[in-house]
């Protein structure tokens, strides 16, 4: 049996292993990350929830050069592991590309994350993302 200095390291692999996949257009190792069991993902109010929901999320990805244009950054994470149930916060930054090639800090925020362990592994069951700072500049997400 792990011990919780090991679960806590797992999950911040996990939380880790989000930003890597979907910054590298890894849709399917990124949907690997998720419970298949009715998980939610709410983003700053819209809740995508169900498997076929973060599929769509996916494939309405904007990719340049076949990836997204942007760098997601976690930072500040505290655990908290329960059995096989945990908890996890971070905060967020995102960083974006501009058509001019400049990086923008297009926004900051926090991830609060419910987290199930199944088989071994720890995964999503539901992660709440609150963007609190935006760059008005870019609003309307990356342009391709």
């Amino acid at each position: 049996m792990a011990s919780v200095l090991e679960e806590k390291d797992q999950i911040r692999e996990l939380l880790a292993n989000y930003c890597y996949h979907y910054d590298e257009a890894e849709f399917d190792r990124w949907l690997g990350l998720w419970d298949d069991a009715d998980p939610s993902f709410d983003i700053d109010g819209h809740v995508l929830r169900g498997r076929d929901a973060l599929v769509q999320f996916t494939r309405n990805a904007v990719l340049v050069n076949g990836k997204p244009p942007m760098k997601h950054y976690i930072m500040n994470e505290l655990v908290s592991v329960n059995g096989d149930t945990a908890t996890a916060s971070c905060y967020l930054l995102v960083v974006r590309k501009m058509d001019n090639g400049e990086l923008l800090a297009g926004s900051a925020g926090r991830y609060d994350d419910k987290l199930v362990k199944k088989n071994g592994r720890w995964l999503f069951a539901q992660r709440k993302c609150r963007r609190d700072l935006r760059d008005v500049r870019n609003t309307d997400g990356p342009k391709k």
